[in-house]
C-alpha cells in the first residue's frame, strides 16, 4: 500500500481525531497521503460557480484544510508526501470514487458520519452508498468512525 485517500470531513476535530487514530499508517515509510474536502454543488448552478450560496462552504473548506495541513504538520508528516485540497462535485460519493481513481489510491479512508449525513440517518441509503462506493472502486475501503 503506497496511496491512501483521506476524505476529509466537515467538524475540524473530527478530523484531528482520525489523524491521531491513523497516525501509525500515516506516517508509514513511503506512503502518500491524498485528502479531499468535497462541496456539493446542485444542478442549478454551473459547477465551477462562486455563487454567494457556497460562501459559507467554501470558507469552511479553506479553514478545514488549512487546519487539516497545520496537524500533517504538527506529526511530521512531510509536505511532499501530501496532496490534497477542495472538490467541487455533483455527488460526493461519485467525487469520492473519481479522485481514488485519479490518484490510483491503495486505501480510501470515509468518515463514517459523510456516510451517514449522505443517506439522512435513512439505512437503506446508507447501505446504497456505501455499497457504491465499494463496489466502483479498486481500492480498500476503510470507514472511520469518531468516537469522539
Amino acid at each position: 500500500m503506497d496511496k491512501i485517500l483521506l476524505i476529509l470531513d466537515k467538524i475540524d476535530a473530527s478530523n484531528k481525531r482520525m489523524l491521531d487514530d491513523l497516525k501509525s499508517l500515516i506516517k508509514a515509510k513511503g506512503i502518500e497521503i491524498f485528502y479531499a474536502f468535497f462541496i456539493e454543488i446542485s444542478l442549478k448552478y454551473p459547477i465551477d460557480s462562486e455563487n454567494e450560496y457556497f460562501k459559507n462552504d467554501f470558507d469552511l473548506a479553506e479553514q478545514l484544510l488549512k487546519s487539516f495541513e497545520k496537524e500533517m504538520n504538527l506529526r511530521k508528516i512531510s509536505k511532499s508526501r501530501m496532496i490534497g485540497g477542495l472538490f467541487k462535485v455533483r455527488d460526493r460519493n461519485f467525487g469520492i470514487i473519481e479522485k481514488a481513481f485519479e490518484y490510483s489510491a491503495d486505501l480510501v479512508i470515509v468518515p463514517e458520519r459523510i456516510i451517514r449525513s449522505n443517506g439522512r440517518s435513512n439505512k437503506f441509503n446508507e447501505n446504497l452508498i456505501i455499497n457504491k462506493i465499494m463496489n466502483d472502486l479498486n481500492s480498500s475501503v476503510m470507514f472511520w468512525q469518531d468516537k469522539g
